[in-house]
């Protein structure tokens, strides 16, 4: 496994990220986002304020990252939103302080009902939208009997996946 990139150390107080297992959880939960759809830079915020002991600021978060200011500010409204971070008060400073909320249940199930359902529901309508369409493409002579019947099973086969997940991630919901 390559050594994760490197992580500027923030000015203002804040350790410099010089922790391999900090730099591989930000790292790791950057690429993991990416993966699913969402900044990069949303998982690199959480996992950097995951093992961070006290709590930044948007201009500690964006420089001990490399992004912009928009790009943190961005990042923190989304995921204080989901409820995997919160905003802090910090005496004599006035600049908008966050800290990781260290309890996983609440922004697992937070992300399942903001993110990954309403994504299940439009893969559904998608592929029923597909399957009239290839049964169309059938019809009007774009596509063979075989490549028809070949697309009809593959579709069918993406189906059973999107049932299955559409029934095991509530599952997952309620144990956490």
């Amino acid at each position: 496994m390559p050594a994760p990139s490197p992580v500027k150390p923030a000015r203002n107080g804040v350790a410099p990220l010089r922790s391999r297992t900090r730099l591989e959880f930000i790292e790791a939960a950057g690429n993991l986002c990416r993966r699913v759809g969402l900044p990069r830079s949303l998982g690199q915020i959480y996992g950097l304020l995951f093992f961070t002991p006290q709590p930044l600021s948007l201009d500690e978060i964006a420089e001990a990252l490399d992004i912009s200011k928009g790009s943190a500010s961005t990042g923190t409204r989304q995921l204080a939103g989901w409820g995997a971070i919160r905003q802090v008060w910090v005496p004599g400073d006035r600049k908008d302080f966050f800290e990781v909320v260290p309890e996983l249940g609440g922004l697992i199930r937070n992300a399942y009902r903001e993110f990954l359902k309403p994504r299940l529901l439009t893969t559904q309508q998608r592929f029923e939208r597909m399957e009239a369409a290839l049964d169309q493409d059938l019809a009007d002579g774009s596509l063979t009997p075989e490549d028809h019947a070949l697309c009809a099973e593959r579709l069918k086969g993406l189906r059973r996946v999107q049932k299955r997940l559409q029934l095991a991630v509530p599952v997952l919901e309620r144990l956490l």
